[in-house]
């Protein structure tokens, strides 16, 4: 049996595994991206545990269809170069695709991990099957894949898909990106935790205070949605809050695209039923009537694993396209 191995490049650990045609993994490693000093020291690093994860499960390179890699930020697919990495000293415009290639002696391919995850997504989670799809994930940042037409759509300058940074006010918070108001500045981890310390400093009474001991800087959005799921009123207005901003984004992508399917995953996607209910019944409020009828809104299904299997499909995608017939 061939096998497809899939990386997933964090800013803090680095997650390779083998994964079967059928997106079944079959073996796994894990270790610190900040452990390693520069670019030179991480891409050892990788070269030495892909090949101690293929020979630790008595494989040889022969029996590895090629090597797929989701690393944050934008990337040149064609040569596989990463122009920065978070977290990483000295990390810019490192061709990693062609690098590993020539070490591995195994194909390699490279792309941005939300756009892996989206490819994972269609292939064999919540999106399977969809034709037109945008897939985004809600975390630190918030990031986002697109399929439109059956193809992962990348843009002129490979840089398409970042829904979280389409502004959604004239005026609003600073964004990491440079510029103010985009949806990530009120729907970021930091500025879901932010603004709900800020609240509760004012005196708004919450459960999220017994949970942290009364310790603010040990709120989480995990903890936001245990007090949630405990029926704390305020962190439903939190996550209905949270959902109405993502929601006036997402409705002005249902209007320009028209897409079937949106898929959401990320931390705070498992915040649950008032974030859905919210971006829901806001892009229904807002969306053309047409399109916000047949969107569906899904939570992505591959988890933790999203990013391990996305690698590993970018894989069979590209591979896909090459032997694609020529029009």
């Amino acid at each position: 049996m061939q096998h497809l191995i899939g990386v997933d490049i964090g800013g803090t650990n680095i997650k390779l595994a083998l994964v079967d045609k059928k997106a079944h993994l079959t073996g796994r490693r894990t270790f610190s991206t900040t452990s390693f000093k520069g670019k030179h020291a991480l891409i050892d690093g990788i070269v030495s545990q892909i090949d101690d994860l293929i020979s630790g499960q008595g494989l040889k390179k022969k029996d590895i269809i090629g090597v797929g890699i989701g690393a944050p930020g934008i990337i040149d697919i064609r040569t596989g170069t990463v122009h920065s990495l978070t977290n990483i000293p000295d990390w810019r415009e490192v061709p990693l695709g062609n690098i590993l290639k020539k070490r591995l002696s195994i194909s390699v391919f490279v792309d941005n991990d939300v756009n892996v995850m989206a490819l994972g997504e269609v292939y064999f989670g919540a999106g399977h099957g969809a034709v037109n799809m945008l897939c985004i994930t809600l975390g630190t940042g918030v990031g986002g894949g697109l399929i439109l037409d059956g193809r992962l759509y990348r843009g002129s300058s490979y840089a398409a898909g970042e829904f979280g940074h389409v502004p959604i006010n004239i005026d609003g918070p600073k964004c990491k990106c440079g510029s103010w108001a985009c949806v990530e500045a009120y729907a970021g981890n930091s500025y879901i935790v932010k603004d709900v310390i800020r609240q509760i400093k004012a005196g708004q009474k919450t459960l999220i205070t017994e949970l942290v001991e009364g310790d603010l800087s040990k709120i989480t959005p995990e903890v936001i949605s245990e007090a949630e799921r405990k029926g704390d009123k305020f962190a439903k207005k939190v996550w209905a809050d949270v959902g109405n901003k993502i929601g006036v984004g997402l409705a002005g992508v249902v209007n320009l695209l028209n897409v079937e399917k949106i898929v959401i995953g990320g931390g705070v996607a498992e915040a649950g039923k008032s974030l859905f209910d919210s971006i829901k019944k806001t892009i229904h409020a807002r969306a053309m009537k047409l399109p916000a009828k047949t969107v569906k809104v899904v939570k992505a299904k591959l988890g933790y694993d999203a990013g391990l299997i996305g690698a590993a499909t970018l894989v069979l995608y590209e591979l896909e396209r090459e032997n694609a017939p020529k029009k």
